[in-house]
């Protein structure tokens, strides 16, 4: 059997044979509504743990669905960590979506000194993630960490064994696709800023820490959503070279 145009949900449940799962009003509504699905019909749900299985839709109102067989089996899926500054809700949003996708296993959202948004709606952003996990086939969605201001990142970076990268709009940096050549690793951190750039003081902070490691992306100064969706793109280049 096919699954490829078959949808899929994350199921926040155990997933075991024949177990019944009661759906939550949104995966229902995406169900019934959306997708328009009727009693009978197959889709594929994930919890991050258990695999993925074929499920079936067991009632009318859509609302209970039963695991009937595990067709993938639960895989490590390892990636990077991204550090970004909150920018604006439909660009954050583009930037939650693609680095999901890029297969991000780490999401920290910072307060930056240029930052012109310092509201961010955790709920809403685990949903875009949800999303795009769903769509993209990953097995597990990536972890959202709570909303730190910058000088509390910086603190933690004291591990030389951690590989930090901080994406710097300086042209002299060594570009990351260079870097990687002699220092790439799977664990491994991004720091991306805000739309301004970081600040001259953190610059600063940043340069006086001895286990962070500058580079450049491109030779242009990049919107936030995009300099996220290059670096991951870089790595993820990179990491299939060595496969």
């Amino acid at each position: 059997m096919s699954y490829k145009n078959i949808p899929r949900l994350y199921i926040n449940k155990e997933l075991k044979s024949n177990n019944d799962i009661e759906l939550i009003s949104k995966d229902k509504h995406y169900l019934k509504n959306v997708l328009r699905l009727t009693e009978k019909k197959k889709i594929r749900i994930f919890n991050g743990k258990d695999g993925e299985w074929e499920a079936e839709i067991l009632s009318k109102d859509i609302n209970i669905i039963k695991c009937i067989k595990n067709i993938k089996k639960q895989v490590s899926e390892e990636g990077p960590s991204l550090y970004f500054a909150i920018i604006k809700s439909h660009n954050l949003r583009w930037l939650l979506e693609k680095s999901t996708e890029l297969g991000v296993q780490n999401l920290y959202p910072m307060i930056t000194d240029r930052v012109n948004v310092r509201s961010f709606n955790y709920e809403k952003s685990k949903l875009h993630l949800k999303e795009a996990s769903e769509v993209s086939g990953r097995l597990e969605l990536p972890r959202l960490h709570e909303v730190k201001n910058f000088e509390e990142i910086l603190l933690k970076f004291k591990n030389k064994s951690d590989n930090i990268i901080f994406c710097n709009e300086e042209r002299s940096d060594i570009h990351l696709s260079k870097y990687f050549k002699k220092n790439f690793s799977k664990n491994i951190s991004f720091i991306i800023g805000p739309e301004g750039g970081f600040s001259d003081d953190e610059i600063k902070k940043v340069y006086a820490n001895p286990v962070i490691n500058r580079v450049k992306i491109h030779d242009r100064v990049l919107r936030s959503e995009t300099a996220a969706v290059l670096v991951m793109s870089i790595y993820k280049n990179y990491l299939q070279l060595l496969e």
